[in-house]
């Protein structure tokens, strides 16, 4: 596969933004906060991003609320008119729609959240040039939702791993946002291009045009140049879950010891929560729910034997 630095230019706005070579590709590295442990020599990054549990729970839930809603809508318009005819069947096609699209969401982002993995980490292995993973494999459509979603491993070749930045454009009617994303493909053989499996790191909801390419090259630097198991100035980050419901709800807003923070790093969206309270609230405590009730019913994960021989223990970070 071809692989480059060179960016697309602004007008072009989703896809692949850079395909990324194993040498320099941007001055500054970072880890974004993503690391959980780190080995003599290796890395361990995070699959879920802190405070994000619930989320998905509650945007199925919204998106089933509004489909139900639209559907029950067009029910009632049809009950207060007269017949047409031939012309019943298109309302009557897009009722069963509604309500057939808001049931496969609810019921979809609801799962993804309950009896979902503690965690879905990748380590970065530079002394074998490994890289392992434990993940949760999903499946789409009605079908998808009756099948189990088994948890899995997998190991691969660095050298077979490419990385390339990827963006897409979503809309909600009234604004426009940009989502980028790092993305790793992993290529069947060094003779063989085909890819054959991929995966991500960090959350695309809170990775941005500029953390992307500054997220590869500390992984890049890591594994290709000796590079530092993180970046100057970072410190190690505690991934331990919340303790009980109150801590599910500090986790996810800015309630109890978190008020004074979120004011000081985020007035804006402190302002904006307060100005929008009896909506803001309610939702926020709706996320606070639904991460307890992801965390209660989490997996638990474990590497394997041959995995914890590869990389031996974590070491403990000195400051």
């Amino acid at each position: 596969m071809e692989k480059n630095n060179t960016k697309k230019s602004e007008e072009e706005t989703s896809g692949i933004v850079c395909r990324y070579k194993k040498e320099i590709s941007v001055g500054t590295s970072i880890s974004f906060g993503l690391i959980k442990n780190i080995y003599e020599g290796a890395i361990e990054y995070t699959g879920m991003a802190k405070g994000t549990r619930g989320v998905l729970m509650l945007t199925g839930l919204l998106a089933a609320c509004f489909t139900f809603w639209g559907g029950q809508d067009i029910l009632f318009r049809m009950s207060n008119r007269e017949s047409d005819g031939l012309f019943d069947v298109i309302p009557v096609v897009a009722v069963i729609a509604c309500f057939a699209i808001g049931s496969y969401m609810g019921i979809k982002y609801t799962r993804f959240e309950l009896f979902r993995p503690e965690d879905e980490p990748t380590i970065f292995d530079r002394k074998n040039r490994k890289v392992y993973r434990i993940f949760r494999e999903t499946y789409s459509g009605w079908r998808g939702l009756l099948l189990p979603w088994p948890l899995r491993s997998a190991k691969y070749d660095w050298d077979l791993v490419d990385a390339e930045h990827q963006a897409a454009v979503t809309t909600t009617g009234s604004t426009v946002n940009r989502i980028h994303a790092l993305i790793f493909l992993v290529r069947k053989s060094a003779d063989d291009p085909t890819i054959v499996d991929s995966f991500t790191i960090g959350n695309s909801m809170q990775m941005g045009e500029v953390t992307v390419p500054a997220v590869w090259e500390h992984i890049r630097r890591f594994m290709e140049e000796d590079g530092p198991h993180l970046a100057p100035g970072e410190v190690l980050q505690s991934f331990d879950p919340p303790k009980g419901f109150l801590q599910c709800m500090a986790a996810t807003g800015p309630y109890g010891k978190n008020f004074r923070s979120w004011w000081r790093d985020h007035p804006l969206l402190m302002v904006m929560g307060l100005v929008f309270f009896p909506i803001v609230f309610p939702l926020m405590t709706l996320v606070g729910i639904f991460s307890w009730l992801s965390y209660k019913t989490a997996v638990p994960i474990k590497w394997s034997a041959a995995v914890l021989a590869a990389v031996g223990p974590a070491v403990k970070q000195t400051k």
